[in-house]
């Protein structure tokens, strides 16, 4: 069945049965079904997160490439992301899409089920959005709220010289996974490295992370990593006026990554230092609570590594003889390419 056959209303009422969404979820007054969700105040001392992002097909994936749930979920996941860096709490979220008319209705459903599922992964509930069709490539725009309190917010700004710079997780599996994707297709990728695969597919939020982190109160500054640490970590420093440098010795390699990069004939190094869609939490930490800090995101089952420190100005990566130059690759949206 297509799209053109049940129309937008008939999508909806489909959406609605096959995720079996609540009709009523504490806070939620109305959802899906009328003009706009209505949704109670936070508590007080409580502050509302909203964020969007929007995934476009051939730009942002490819459909012959991913799964429908894949898409999804990823595209869930690159918003509560957001969420996670600011040290909140994903809530609701709205999934609005446009598709050509000749798309299989079956191909939506998984769509949504990738969204639902992510997002019921970290607390948050399908409240609305919106469906219309399109003449050209497919658009999905996620928008996600969340809740944080107001002593535990999360800003780019606030890094201070003398700050430890750290990270969750490893570096450069996504964009690992993609140069697989491209270079090898699907199947052989598979093959090759199904977690790499996986890493740009469905990647995982670092919510219980970050709560974990600037429960300690040691957070000075915090974002997500999804252009990569050469395109991120300029913008942390930009928004708290200082500079910053990496050790190229230091960043997180997962064992996948030496193998896949191996098979690539690509340095895990460079990888890691320009991969985009990480999705990991990047961090200026006061000095005094690297151990707490750590401490409390390891008991999560993640991994944290201080990989550099915040500087006066100037931002590097030093090299293993000392050698210091400027961070490489990183994904800008309207270069249309890694840099």
């Amino acid at each position: 069945m297509k799209l053109s056959e049940i129309g937008a209303e008939g999508l909806i009422s489909r959406i609605v049965q096959k995720r079996h969404l609540p009709s009523s979820a504490p806070g939620l007054v109305a959802g899906i079904g009328g003009d706009a969700a209505v949704i109670s105040p936070e508590s007080a001392g409580m502050l509302t997160l909203v964020t969007t992002d929007m995934l476009t097909e051939r730009t942002d994936y490819l459909p012959h490439q991913i799964t429908p749930y894949q898409l999804g979920w990823k595209s869930a996941a690159a918003n509560i992301s957001d969420i996670a860096a600011m040290g909140g709490l994903p809530t609701w979220t709205f999934a609005s899409i446009g598709f050509r008319p000749e798309t299989d209705v079956e191909y939506i459903d998984e769509l949504y089920r990738g969204i639902v599922e992510c997002g019921n992964c970290f607390g948050s509930i399908l409240a609305g959005g919106d469906t219309n069709s399109v003449l050209g490539d497919a658009v999905i725009s996620i928008t996600q709220l969340g809740r944080v309190e107001q002593n535990n917010l999360a800003r780019r700004s606030g890094a201070r010289p003398g700050d430890r710079i750290l990270v969750t997780g490893c570096l450069g599996d996504s964009l690992g996974g993609l140069y697989l994707l491209l270079r090898l297709g699907l199947a052989e990728a598979l093959s090759a490295s199904k977690n790499l695969i996986e890493a740009h597919f469905l990647p995982m939020p670092r919510i219980p992370e970050a709560r974990a982190a600037v429960g300690t109160g040691f957070i000075r500054a915090m974002m997500d990593l999804s252009d990569g640490l050469a395109a991120d970590l300029p913008k942390l420093c930009r928004a708290s006026g200082v500079g910053a440098v990496v050790y190229a010795e230091r960043l997180p390699i997962s064992n996948h990554l030496c193998t896949g990069a191996e098979r690539l004939g690509i340095s895990a190094a460079e990888l890691a230092e320009g991969g985009g869609e990480d999705y990991e939490l990047l961090m200026a930490v006061a000095p005094e609570g690297v151990p707490s800090v750590t401490q409390a995101i390891e008991e999560t089952g993640t991994r944290v590594t201080d990989i550099g420190e915040i500087l006066p100005g100037g931002i590097a990566i030093e090299l293993a003889g000392g050698e210091r130059r400027p961070l490489k690759g990183g994904w800008e949206h309207f270069a249309g390419e890694q840099s």
